[in-house]
């Protein structure tokens, strides 16, 4: 029951970023590109400063080509489309594109790991593919609050990237302590975006934030990026895989409602239809085959 509820709190924190993320940008003083920074160098330092209460562990001289590019795929590219896709879209879009990882890492397996590929499996695709479908196609109706196709399209290449990460480095996942791996990585993508985050830092009107761009960050930052990913450690290490993605379809509820309540978001029918076919594909292609 514990696992159950650090699990449900981790993807409370997931569900909230995006219309948080949201409302700190809508003064236009923050885009996505300074929030990407916030949340790069923010949670490096916060893992880095946890660091210690983890098991003394040292980077194998092999793996840390594989730590760079893991680094590129899970935090720096993944993170600056999602929070720059946010920018352009509604937060309930960016919520539902989250859900298309296992798509996308399915996908990505069948083409380049050979994995198996069946029927219920391609159905599952075609669910999912018609889901996003549905959600660029009511973005462009719709328009305004209801989403971008632009921006669903950044979301949608920042789940691509995530699913790199898992699909071609699940070995070095594995191998090293979790807040180990993820001090690294943080670090390195803050390190090797610096060249784009850095001018937009410096031309910041710092002095002229406000309380949604100082609140919304921080929101961002620490429970967005630290907190939520810590919970998701240990609710990993206590509950199977496909119990923990059955907790990713609440983050569309939760943005939904608070980007609603914050005037950030409006919620359409072509956003539910969506969510029930992404979250149908993915159960078809994430179901195990009893034996």
């Amino acid at each position: 029951m514990r696992a159950h509820l650090i699990t449900l709190a981790a993807f409370l924190c997931f569900g909230l970023m995006s219309p948080l993320c949201k409302w700190a940008m809508e003064g236009g003083l923050i885009n996505g590109v300074s929030m990407a920074a916030f949340r790069l160098c923010g949670a490096a330092a916060l893992f880095w400063l946890i660091s210690p209460a983890a098991p003394a562990q040292h980077i194998d001289k092999a793996d840390w080509k594989s730590i760079i590019i893991m680094s590129l795929c899970g935090m720096g590219i993944n993170q600056f489309c999602y929070v720059t896709g946010v920018q352009y879209t509604s937060p309930t879009n960016a919520c539902v594109i989250t859900t298309s990882t296992p798509v996308f890492t399915f996908l990505l397996s069948a083409i380049f790991l050979h994995a198996a590929v069946t029927w219920r499996k391609i159905s599952g695709l075609a669910l999912a593919a018609m889901g996003a479908l549905i959600l660029i196609l009511g973005s462009q109706m719709q328009g305004g609050r209801s989403g971008s196709p632009l921006g669903d399209g950044i979301c949608l290449f920042s789940q691509l990237s995530a699913s790199c990460y898992f699909v071609f480095f699940s070995g070095v996942i594995k191998k090293y302590h979790p807040i180990i791996l993820m001090r690294w990585l943080f670090l390195i993508s803050a390190v090797l975006t610096a060249p784009i985050w850095l001018p937009e830092l410096c031309s910041l009107p710092w002095q002229e934030l406000q309380l949604p761009e100082i609140a919304g960050t921080a929101y961002v930052v620490f429970f967005g990026s630290f907190i939520s990913y810590l919970l998701m450690i240990v609710g990993q290490r206590h509950l199977e895989a496909s119990t923990v993605a059955a907790y990713n379809y609440i983050q569309p509820v939760i943005a939904a409602t608070v980007g609603i309540m914050l005037g950030v978001d409006t919620l359409t029918w072509q956003k539910i239809v969506a969510v029930l076919c992404i979250a149908a594909g993915v159960w078809c292609i994430s179901r195990r085959t009893a034996h």
